[in-house]
């Protein structure tokens, strides 16, 4: 933990899927508490995460969470929101020629394209994989388009869905489509994430941090999955929770226990204690 465990960071971030969420898609009443008193102290919290704003606006209220302060960073980090005014911190979409090759490439693989923008989850095709859950997962609006480039040309970013052996298999296909003009991850099993070139949870950590004047020194993330490896590493101390994948494990400078065993508040009341 070097310096972090001498003093409360200046910001936290938390993945939700995995981090903050349990197994059962509650918040264990340790996390609530733990977060309740850092933030009392004075720090900033974080929550990145693949879902987009709106749907991370949905699950702090289905929490219960207190939404003044918090900035909300979804869609990777594609777009950063003050919590409680709305107002857009940043925002990196896809752009329209990028979006124009993905989504023309993904028609023809045995995938489904989900693309949230705002308030609202466009599709193409209402039959498939996935692509129900979305809508009813982050509070979102369900519309079935014909085109989703008429709809969405420079999205926040675009959600691929299919079985893991089906997106494992395909993954270099998808990459392909848009070679260096996006950043691809996986964010569960299911769904495979396209963003922008540059975008991720990290540098969108590192752009907020630098806009507020906080030292990334100074700022802990938690995570689970592939999309929260560069948000680990831009932190000043990256955690992994103990459900993690390897992956993650690996680029953690702390492995704490499960989102089911109080992973979060070990950390944080460690911080809090030692103050």
């Amino acid at each position: 933990m070097g310096d972090m465990s001498l003093q409360v960071p200046r910001l936290v971030a938390f993945d939700v899927d995995g981090t903050l969420l349990s197994s059962d898609h509650d918040i264990l009443d340790s996390t609530r508490e733990s977060i309740d008193r850092i933030r009392a102290a004075g720090t900033t919290v974080m929550i990145a995460s693949g879902r987009p704003v709106a749907g991370l606006r949905f699950q702090v209220a289905r929490l219960g969470l207190p939404i003044d302060g918090l900035v909300l960073a979804g869609c990777n980090g594609a777009v950063i929101e003050d919590g409680a005014t709305g107002r857009e911190i940043a925002s990196w979409p896809i752009p329209a020629d990028v979006s124009a090759r993905m989504y023309r490439g993904l028609r023809a693989l045995p995938v489904s394209t989900i693309v949230p923008v705002g308030a609202e989850v466009f599709i193409e095709d209402p039959d498939g994989y996935m692509v129900h859950v979305e809508a009813r997962a982050n509070g979102t609006t369900e519309i079935v388009v014909d085109d989703l480039h008429a709809v969405a040309p420079t999205p926040p970013k675009i959600l691929v869905a299919a079985p893991y052996d089906v997106l494992v298999d395909h993954r270099d296909a998808i990459d392909a489509l848009g070679g260096s003009d996006i950043e691809t991850c996986f964010s569960s099993t299911y769904y495979y994430e396209v963003n922008a070139a540059g975008v991720s949870k990290g540098a969108a950590l590192a752009a907020f941090c630098a806009a507020e004047g906080i030292p990334l020194e100074r700022t802990v993330a938690f995570g689970d999955n592939e999309n929260d490896i560069t948000m680990l590493r831009a932190a000043g101390l990256g955690v992994a929770m103990g459900n993690a994948i390897d992956a993650l494990k690996q680029v953690a400078d702390v492995v704490t226990t499960s989102n089911d065993d109080h992973g979060i508040a070990r950390v944080l009341d460690g911080m809090l204690v030692s103050v």
